[in-house]
């Protein structure tokens, strides 16, 4: 008899510490699932009108202006403003495709994009397995002295939960499933370095259709607004002649 209450004796604190550790881990996963649905003040996806024809602010503003200044080969400025742009990013005739995206299991859907001061907020619902989450891609990118472009992805958050080296690493896999798909050139891979390692890399970009290249040179992000100034790659590179 003795022999059995010491024996109870003993386990009594193990009980009692793998009953704290249970409840613990609940109140954990409990703080996860509570953090990961949270939905940022900042998000507020527009709802896609329906139309028959592109956005006027990428036929009337957007192309004209790239097209034309390409042409003229002269450095020019293009003003993106918030609004217009959330417009367009949820039209599928501006896009070419519709929302929801669909990828391994995974459903994205109802984009939106917030400019702050020197701030980027990219957001988008992500839904796995029927569990929706806001997923906040935060990012300050800024030209160096040397005119290199950084990304600075600052933070990747599901709710209000930072999950930035789980994202990074997610989107290694999926850029890495994609690359046989798609030609490789020095542009895409200076975005890839950027956007998993925060790499900074000369901007210069071709233009779709011609063999000119254009490069960023200055941007400014405002308040619900993105200002971005190119010159044509041509003649930055006489000028360091």
């Amino acid at each position: 008899m003795q022999d059995r209450k010491r024996i109870t004796k003993g386990w009594r604190p193990a009980l009692r510490v793998l009953c704290i550790a249970i409840i613990l881990l609940a109140a954990a996963a409990v703080l996860v699932v509570y953090l990961s649905t949270q939905v940022p003040d900042r998000y507020q996806p527009l709802v896609p009108v329906e139309k028959d024809q592109v956005h006027p602010y990428l036929t009337h503003y957007l192309a004209p202006n790239f097209h034309n200044n390409i042409q003229l080969d002269r450095p020019f400025e293009v003003v993106v403003l918030q609004q217009q742009l959330n417009e367009i990013i949820v039209d599928e005739h501006s896009l070419g495709w519709s929302w929801p995206v669909y990828f391994e299991g995974v459903t994205i859907s109802a984009p939106s994009v917030v400019f702050a001061p020197e701030t980027i907020y990219m957001m988008a619902t992500v839904d796995y397995a029927g569990f929706p989450v806001v997923v906040t891609v935060i990012a300050s990118p800024g030209l160096d002295e040397q005119g290199r472009l950084s990304l600075n992805l600052r933070k990747v958050k599901a709710g209000s939960l930072s999950i930035t080296p789980l994202a990074r690493f997610i989107a290694g896999r999926i850029i890495a499933a994609q690359l046989p798909r798609i030609e490789r050139n020095q542009w895409l891979m200076d975005l890839e370095g950027g956007l998993l390692r925060n790499d900074s890399f000369v901007p210069v970009f071709p233009v779709y259709q011609s063999d000119k290249a254009i490069r960023l040179t200055a941007a400014k992000i405002t308040d619900r607004k993105l200002v971005l100034t190119f010159a044509p790659a041509r003649l930055i590179t006489q000028a360091r002649r």
